[in-house]
């Protein structure tokens, strides 16, 4: 875990990454907004928990923690929940019913602090205001983004994720294509329906993208992407539907994997 990348002063990146054997790693991020109400968007995975904690804690003291937005319920994201909940005592937890719902058997929501934003709604966290809207990807229905009106940065969750070579700090250190051909197997495997969705719906959720102006695409499984480099990540995310699903590996694949790594 490392949190030394900052894309503002006010916005800290918490950096991790899981080897997919054979492919890469898979970037795993989570986020710091520092400010009046300092926020944290996403509590990377669940077995490095402590990890995670102790990165977050050379950013700030969880303590000062106001809001913790879940931007869904998988491990990868809500993994280091439980350990915050307690070390941050302030902070209420910033997600949607149906990601409440699926935490319900793994963490003991402390409903009284529980705050439900849907998407198309905004959250007010004192010195910036949080719109929250749906990803044009997900693998989650109760997934979503968060544009920040303050540093004009867009928290995308799982939406323009990929499988990169090695994990780098920015789009800018990475090798764009392979950036970019990672990102077609990462999101039409993590959103398998890309291949029947509507045309006209998916073209326009990547124009709301666009339509933003965003400093910073902040992926959670995505080096850091610039503005500059927004508008690329956004032509290659407009090709997966016509590109259909992946197929996935087999038992024989899997063997083949375990014998090279014995």
């Amino acid at each position: 875990m490392d949190a030394t990348l900052r894309t503002s002063p006010d916005v800290a990146v918490i950096r991790g990454a899981e080897p997919v054997p054979g492919l890469g790693v898979l970037p795993v991020r989570s986020f710091v907004l520092l400010g009046r109400e300092p926020v944290l968007v996403d509590t990377g995975v669940a077995r490095e928990s402590e990890a995670f904690v102790a990165a977050l804690e050379t950013v700030l003291d969880p303590a000062d923690l106001r809001w913790i937005v879940v931007t869904h319920a998988d491990a990868d994201h809500a993994g280091a929940l439980p350990a915050l909940l307690g070390r941050a005592p302030k902070a209420r937890v910033v997600l949607n019913q149906i990601s409440t719902g699926k935490l319900s058997g793994t963490v003991a929501l402390p409903m009284p602090r529980v705050t439900w934003v849907n998407a198309g709604q905004a959250l007010d966290a004192g010195d910036r205001v949080l719109r929250f809207l749906r990803p044009p990807m997900y693998d989650c229905p109760s997934t979503v983004a968060l544009f920040d009106e303050r540093t004009r940065v867009l928290f995308a969750s799982d939406a323009f994720g990929a499988i990169v070579p090695s994990d780098v700090p920015t789009f800018d250190d990475a090798h764009e294509s392979s950036c970019l051909e990672g990102m077609s197997f990462f999101c039409r495997a993590n959103s398998p329906w890309l291949s029947d969705v509507r045309p006209e719906r998916y073209e326009a959720s990547l124009r709301e993208v666009a339509s933003l102006g965003a400093s910073w695409l902040l992926s959670s499984h995505l080096p850091a992407v610039p503005a500059a480099k927004v508008g690329r990540v956004l032509a290659r995310a407009a090709k997966l539907p016509a590109e259909g699903p992946v197929a996935l590996a087999s038992q024989d694949a899997l063997d083949a994997a375990l014998a090279r790594a014995a």
